[in-house]
């Protein structure tokens, strides 16, 4: 089903188990880079993912079988790099589709960037891995996932330093705590990551997860709790759903997950890949020089949401999202662009906590030491 604001129907953004690459995978990872183009024309979306089929705005590519340039043509214009965006654009992307607008990628030494769409959340973390595309955009769990497996990719700086997860309960349901959802419906998008996200604030709010009825449901998660099929979900971003929500005149009862007993992480980072950067320093360079520009447009957006509005809106018409859905979650998501750090800053601490609950929660297999999984070497002022 296509994803849309009024749908809620959403993609299964941090798939935590799936990211594996056996060989096999990687020459098929290699042949779709090869054979595909840069063009921005729209074509089908795949059936296993919820991506949209409708025409993709100028400038991005819709999900398809060109969700990536050949790894060829990446490397013979390293100052235009293309940036695989970890699904179609939304208001979390506001900052680099505001950067574009500007020219604040070109200010900073680039030709100029390509921001394009995928054609499933994971493929960011697989084709900046082998070479295939340049830069990404991923979730910290699943580059903590891929370190523990052994993938060739690091962050290299946090675009939404805050999960943007929340515990959303529905306002019909009459509960008002986290206490009170003993014994009810929970709606989940059957991900490993969420539903240990669950369990862990449950437990922390003395309830046994064994007690509620957790649901994967396929309507989507907003049609769920409208209906009055599940009381509550999690994996609801407090950016969207929750908007999405009051714009309905239901208002649902929030919490934030970094509130609620689980470390924080950084919910949307930059990634590249981890070998290139060492050894190539035209790559490091262009990161670098990426980076720079990014870092414009996420002040421009926290400064002027308006502008980010305006950006934003001529290339989201394929999430399905209105202008007010647009006039209302943009202003959410720059407020949370703010990093007490700096821009794009990551801490080593903390994306440590998140690997080592990732690993007690059998996650994944291997410990992960988060400094070989990101590093701030490659923002503005560093090195």
């Amino acid at each position: 089903m296509r994803f849309s604001a009024m749908t809620g129907q959403r993609p299964k953004r941090r798939r935590a188990t799936a990211i594996g690459m056996a060989s096999a995978g990687v020459a098929a990872t290699l042949a779709l880079a090869a054979c595909s183009s840069s063009s921005s024309t729209p074509a089908s979306s795949p059936s296993s993912s919820s991506a949209p089929s409708s025409s993709a705005p100028s400038g991005s590519s819709s999900p398809s079988s060109s969700a990536a340039t050949s790894a060829s043509a990446v490397a013979a214009n390293p100052a235009k790099p293309t940036v695989l965006l970890d699904w179609f654009p939304n208001p979390d992307h506001a900052s680099l589709y505001l950067a574009q607008s500007d020219g604040d990628f070109t200010s900073a030494g680039l030709q100029g960037v390509t921001l394009q769409a995928p054609s499933g959340s994971q493929d960011a973390l697989k084709l900046v891995s082998t070479g295939a595309m340049p830069l990404g955009i991923s979730y910290e769990p699943n580059v903590v996932t891929a370190a523990s497996q052994g993938l060739d990719v690091e962050a290299v700086a946090a675009l939404i330093p805050t999960p943007l997860n929340t515990l959303l309960i529905s306002s019909q349901s009459g509960i008002k705590t986290i206490k009170g959802l003993a014994g009810k419906k929970i709606g989940t998008n059957g991900d490993p990551v969420e539903t240990a996200t669950l369990n862990t604030i449950l437990r922390r709010n003395g309830v046994n997860p064994s007690s509620t009825q957790q649901i994967a449901v396929s309507e989507g998660l907003i049609p769920a709790m409208l209906s009055g099929n599940v009381q509550a979900i999690i994996s609801g971003y407090r950016n969207v759903e929750e908007i999405q929500l009051k714009l309905k005149g239901q208002p649902p009862v929030a919490f934030n997950v970094e509130n609620e007993g689980m470390p924080t992480y950084d919910e949307l980072v930059i990634v590249a890949q981890k070998s290139k950067l060492a050894s190539d320093p035209g790559y490091a360079a262009m990161v670098r020089d990426f980076l720079a520009g990014l870092a414009k447009g996420d002040a421009a957006a926290q400064a002027r949401s308006s502008a980010a509005i305006a950006a934003l809106k001529p290339v989201v018409g394929a999430g399905g999202y209105t202008d007010a859905d647009i006039n209302a979650m943009v202003p959410v998501t720059v407020a949370d662009y703010k990093n007490p750090l700096g821009f794009g800053e990551m801490s080593t601490a903390k994306w440590q906590a998140y690997a080592d609950w990732m690993l007690a929660n059998k996650l994944i297999t291997k410990a992960v030491t988060a400094s070989d999984a990101e590093t701030d070497a490659f923002l503005p002022g560093k090195g």
